[in-house]
């Protein structure tokens, strides 16, 4: 049967909208936040997120701690169990606890008998806000990056007047719900965190690898995304035995069937819907205005 053209152009803008979205996803993994490991990263955006649903829901809250130096203050933050954030990232509880718990230690996390929220002093702290303005600085190269290369759908105007400051607070918020959006459709496909982010890993250098990319080895796994060799070998182990790597010339790679597959392409779909939201969303918020005309970074931030 003949694809049909329209199709086929579809096929191939979601596949190269994928080979920059897992791209851009590894950089921030693999970036970490305030020095954190990726996977003790992915807990303390899961925690704050949950953390701040009612407040994001609260107009008032938006505009009392809009600021990146005025976060939410921790008696607002609504406190989350040990047991739904595994859930979340389908965690073993243990593991999660364990981590929680170390976290706690290094006044990354606060535990009470409700539960367990990312204090304000940490969202304050020098290394938190340098990752934030470092994750927001990628987030604007990927967004003119889609801009260039025609991968974006119309977006909606702002609805907010900045003066041409750009909001990073607001920017991050959206990112981070898209990085735990993004995630959870990967987690799909490989059942839990861990090999999660290998694959993520494997499908930015198996995507790249069409374009003279190179692929990553165990090694470059490890170094990137800071887990025990150990570990990387075992999930790359259950990744291989469910088909979705294999080794290829010069690395781990995510084998051409699988890309090609029914399933990669529902896979990628989302993704491209999920990327849609991300930048509908900045322009609402006005960050994409912003960034298009070349507004500067301030303190007047919005939620």
């Amino acid at each position: 049967m003949v694809e049909h053209p329209m199709n086929e152009a579809l096929r191939e803008q979601r596949t190269m909208l994928a080979r920059l979205s897992y791209s851009f996803l590894l950089d921030e993994i693999g970036g970490g936040l305030a020095g954190l490991a990726p996977l003790d990263a992915l807990l303390v955006l899961a925690i704050n997120q949950a953390n701040i649903i009612p407040l994001t829901r609260d107009p008032s809250a938006r505009a009392r701690y809009g600021q990146l130096d005025a976060p939410a203050l921790d008696h607002e933050r609504r406190p989350v169990s040990i047991n739904a954030i595994a859930g979340s990232l389908d965690l073993p509880f243990e593991t999660a606890r364990r981590r929680i718990r170390r976290l706690a230690a290094d006044g990354v996390c606060a535990l009470s008998s409700e539960g367990v929220i990312v204090p304000a002093s940490f969202l304050v702290s020098p290394g938190y806000l340098e990752s934030v303005m470092a994750g927001h600085d990628r987030m604007r190269r990927f967004y003119l990056d889609l801009r260039t290369r025609g991968l974006l759908d119309p977006l909606p105007a702002p609805n907010y007047d900045l003066e041409g400051s750009v909001p990073v607070r607001a920017a991050v918020r959206l990112l981070s719900d898209y990085l735990l959006r993004s995630t959870e459709g990967l987690m799909r496909e490989t059942g839990n965190v861990i090999s999660m982010m290998i694959l993520t890993a494997l499908l930015a250098g198996s995507l790249q690898d069409r374009d003279g990319g190179r692929l990553p080895s165990m090694r470059a796994l490890v170094q990137r995304l800071k887990l025990p060799p150990e570990t990387i070998r075992r999930h790359v182990t259950q990744l291989t035995e469910a088909g979705l790597c294999e080794r290829g010339r010069s690395g781990l790679v995510v084998p051409a069937d699988v890309l090609a597959s029914d399933r990669f392409e529902r896979l990628f779909a989302d993704n491209a819907t999920n990327v849609q939201r991300l930048m509908a969303g900045l322009a609402e918020r006005g960050v994409t205005l912003a960034w298009d005309t070349g507004g500067a970074l301030d303190g007047r931030q919005m939620a």
